[in-house]
């Protein structure tokens, strides 16, 4: 063979070689770098759809356990009205009443929650019969309250069997279903958890359960819809059982009687579902297709684990390896067939380039900068270019490679979330930025070691058995662990963590979670306050009925017995104690939320000035008093009695929290809460403008471990008979009641500040003159309705004290049979709530459609909102609270009659003079 000939095989296999080892090269290092970023890519969107999976029903825990507290009331309310007879004989409520109150409850989560399907409360009695339900079957998916007849017996189910067999506050979630029990022929794929907890009776047994039904088609159709370009997207239960995949006619074949099972399209998965969770991988379709995959598990609200699979072909997985590939081959195919030419027509002039270009590829192997005759004519020039062009290509994708290392970096040290990434001992290899903020440590203060160090001692084992578990190849870790900062306080952490075998390292992201418990425990707070007002305002009501025969009875006993000193004495002593009464269920309605109120328009500047006038000698000289104003403040819309009651209680506080005396400042703002602001308190609060009281003392403070329980009725730390702990229960009642937002904030040491928000009136200021004392009666005929024979024989006598004419009745069918008799009256004095079906509102509308112009004035000692809308009372309604006195009775008859006319007022004169 001649030299050209030799020369020509030569310079062909060098160029072919050159440019094989060129691509095979870029190949291999594309590989390294693309199909593990692209399969860490898959693994983490696959985490992500596993996260928002568990978002959608993550707060149907907290949900269902925040109604078994109404739900037992209503189901001892149920019983009782069953064995009444159909009326509740306590609260005057029908079963269907009840079942309306429990459907309305029900519709307002529902509505609050639109992945929500159906609330329902399913009795133990009766074969486990449903009492209430509230569902979305109206038309268009409306809610709607299920009426009775659709109420079925669930006590065979599942669901029903194992939350019966569960204690107070645990929940039961159910696997992913389908609806079977409502809309099984119209709309049979209803995919659907139930969460489910007991309602415990007095007893302390079960007596019935409430279940919610979350519907989790619009998060399924989320997870599929999400699916990385080219790639697919599947839920499966632990079983393997498809509940999403592409193909929604194969989904929860198990429960349609087709089984299709993600094992049987990825056998290679099986492994992974088996053990739960292990790094993506390159896996095999049954058609023998080769896929990336990512397998990543969630249990929904803590009860059973799906598992979210996200495949992806290898061709999309890694476009640039193919690209690359292609390339390559095309680069070496043009390469031979150029070489070939070159070398038969000038084989002995391409010696000189040939060895520079080999060269060349031999710097270029070696990562130096890259040097060939390009410049030259001919077959080599052309060839040199073609190579430089490839050469480029790779260079730029190489670039590309390390553009997107370098943003992946920088979200590595952008994140807000805590990103710790150890080694199988446990000590830190990298550290997010965020650690300073989280933590108090700068990255480099805790790499190099290890982790153990900043763990809380309580949660050091747990994290240890998290990290085997996960180097065994159980699922992606999800736990809580506690954290030291380096100032000492604990920092609770939520984590998500896993083993990656390629790199044989733990990468965790750990979340802070201490703003989120402390709105929940302000949550469980304020519905622990709001149970304890429903108990405290039933009692008030039951108890003004008592004191308003007591009270008033007394004034007579009292005006017969002024001349014997001895039982005029009694007769004061017991007054006081009622008066003591009095008060008390006052302030126990106050926090209850149940007081009528009767809001205006309220100029706040002088009605602190006033109250300070009377608080100096209340006081005491020890405490000094200092008023800081708002110039020009916004009128409250609030009921300034009440306003002025909650100040003094809040001066005496501070008093008694000042034993050596101090200084209480009194202060007014013009505020606007934003969403911000409302966003972070759990508590029932708009946004918009504000007028803020605060009323601060330097005393004692309050501690930390009890400034939760300061507005808990009776709580008190007053030594026994100093006080009776209702005083800022009070306050916090008739706060929230209109409308407003109470804030404390307190040091040990150094002082308390109580901040009052109330509404901003959008009217100008009222002044209401102060009524007299003046007990003045008439010659007018009044109507009485009431109910208690104790009561009504008590207002009996005050009206006929007063020469008024007497007309009573016991019930509303009594009065309204008085009516039909033809007998005149002026003024109708009912009870809001009567021992019938109809209220006193119903009966007063039906005697002024019979009499139209007849007076009416209702009494009450709890509306129940019959007469009072969001505990206000009605425009035009006159209203007096039991209990009451005989000049308060005689003085607001007065006002509603209005000056006596005609022969009253004759009778009138002739008294006069």
């Amino acid at each position: 063979m001649g030299f050209s000939a030799r020369l020509t095989a030569a310079m062909v296999t060098l160029i072919v070689l050159g440019v094989a080892a060129t691509g095979a090269l870029t190949y291999h290092n594309a590989s390294i770098v693309e199909v593990p970023r692209a399969l860490d890519r898959l693994d983490s969107h696959a985490q992500l759809l596993a996260s928002d999976l568990e978002t959608s029903v993550r707060g149907s825990r907290g949900d269902v356990l925040g109604i078994p507290t109404a739900a037992a009331v209503a189901l001892e309310g149920i019983r009782r009205t069953t064995r009444a007879g159909g009326v509740d004989p306590f609260g005057v409520t029908t079963l269907t009443q009840w079942r309306g109150e429990l459907g309305r409850g029900f519709a307002a989560k529902l509505a609050a929650n639109p992945d929500y399907r159906q609330i329902r409360l399913i009795g133990a009695a009766d074969g486990g019969r449903e009492i209430a339900r509230t569902d979305r079957l109206g038309p268009g998916n409306a809610v709607r309250i299920a009426p009775e007849t659709e109420l079925q017996p669930k006590g065979d189910r599942d669901y029903f069997q194992r939350a019966m067999r569960l204690h107070a506050g645990e929940v039961d979630i159910s696997a992913v279903e389908l609806d079977r029990e409502h809309g099984a022929v119209d709309a049979p794929h209803v995919p659907i958890v139930r969460a489910s907890t007991p309602v415990v009776g007095p007893d302390g047994r079960p007596s019935g359960i409430v279940v919610i039904d979350i519907d989790l088609r619009e998060p399924f159709a989320r997870a599929r819809e999400r699916a990385l370009p080219g790639g697919e997207v599947y839920v499966v239960n632990a079983s393997g059982d498809y509940l999403v995949r592409p193909n929604p006619a194969r989904e929860f074949g198990s429960t349609l009687g087709a089984t299709s099972r993600l094992p049987d399209d990825f056998p290679a998965l099986a492994d992974m579902l088996a053990r739960g969770k292990t790094a993506p991988q390159l896996v095999q379709k049954h058609s023998g297709a080769e896929f990336g995959a990512a397998l990543a598990g969630v249990r929904l609200a803590e009860g059973p684990q799906v598992f979210v699979v996200e495949a992806m072909p290898y061709a999309d997985l890694a476009p640039t390896l193919t690209i690359v590939r292609n390339s390559t081959l095309a680069a070496v195919l043009m390469a031979a067939i150029g070489a070939v030419l070159l070398a038969i027509v000038l084989a002995r002039s391409l010696t000189r380039p040939l060895t520079q270009m080999t060269a060349a590829i031999e710097s270029f192997g070696h990562g130096e900068p890259l040097s060939l005759p390009t410049r030259s004519s001919g077959e080599i020039g052309t060839l040199a270019r073609a190579f430089d062009r490839v050469a480029a290509e790779v260079r730029e994708k190489t670039a590309s490679l390390e553009t997107e290392i370098a943003e992946r970096r920088r979200l590595f040290a952008s994140s807000l979330d805590l990103i710790l990434i150890a080694d199988r001992e446990g000590t830190f290899i990298d550290i997010s930025p965020s650690a300073e903020a989280i933590l108090g440590y700068r990255p480099e203060e805790m790499i190099g070691r290890n982790g153990a160090v900043f763990v809380h001692p309580g949660d050091v084992e747990r994290t240890r058995n998290e990290m085997r578990a996960a180097s065994r190849g159980h699922a992606t870790r999800n736990y809580d662990c506690r954290y030291v900062h380096r100032d000492g306080r604990i920092v609770p952490l939520t984590w998500s963590g896993a083993w990656l075998e390629q790199e044989q390292r733990y990468f965790f992201i750990g979340r802070d979670m201490t703003q989120r418990i402390a709105l929940e425990q302000q949550l469980r707070q304020s519905q622990k306050l709001d149970a304890i007002g429903h108990l405290t305002g039933g009692v008030a009501h039951d108890f003004n009925n008592i004191l308003t025969v007591i009270t008033g009875s007394i004034e007579i006993l009292a005006d017969e017995v002024a001349q014997s000193p001895q039982l005029a004495a009694i007769a004061r002593m017991v007054e006081d104690a009622a008066a003591r009464g009095t008060d008390l269920t006052r302030q126990l309605l106050a926090f209850a939320r149940k007081q009528p109120l009767q809001p205006r328009s309220t100029d706040v500047n002088r009605l602190i000035l006033d109250t300070a006038k009377l608080l100096r000698s209340t006081l005491g000289e020890s405490v000094e008093i200092k008023t800081t104003l708002e110039e020009d403040p916004w009128p409250a819309m609030v009921d300034p009695s009440q306003l002025g009651t909650a100040l003094i209680n809040l001066a005496v506080n501070a008093r008694d929290a000042m034993p050596r005396g101090g200084k209480l400042i009194l202060e007014t703002h013009n505020l606007v809460l934003d969403t911000s602001f409302a966003a972070i308190h759990a508590e029932e609060i708009r946004p918009g403008p504000y007028v803020m009281i605060a009323v601060t003392d330097t005393g004692v403070g309050i501690p930390a471990d009890i400034r939760d329980m300061v507005f808990e009725p009776f709580f008190t730390t007053k030594e026994v008979g100093q006080g009776t702990g209702l005083g800022l229960s009070m306050v916090y009642g008739f706060v929230k009641q209109s409308g407003g937002h109470i804030k404390i904030y307190s040091e040990e040491s150094h002082g308390t500040t109580f901040q009052l928000y109330l509404p901003r009136s959008s009217e100008s200021v009222v002044q209401v003159e102060r009524p007299t004392d003046a007990a003045e009666g008439g010659e007018e005929t009044i109507l009485v309705v009431e109910d208690d024979a104790l009561v009504r024989q008590y207002v009996i006598a005050q009206l006929e004290s007063l020469r008024y004419a007497v007309l009573a009745a016991a019930s509303a069918r009594e009065a309204l049979d008085i009516v039909a008799s033809g007998r005149a009256f002026d003024l109708l004095f009912t009870d809001v709530i009567l021992g019938s079906e109809v209220n006193g509102p119903a009966l007063a509308d039906e005697i002024l459609r019979l009499r139209p112009g007849i007076k009416v004035l209702y009494t009450s000692g709890y509306t129940k909102d019959a007469i009072v809308t969001q505990g206000r009372v009605e425009p035009g309604v006159a209203l007096i609270t039991k209990p009451y006195r005989k000049t308060e009775l005689a003085q607001k008859i007065r006002a509603v009659l209005g000056t006596p006319s005609g022969a009253a007022e004759q009778k009138w004169l002739r008294r006069l003079r």
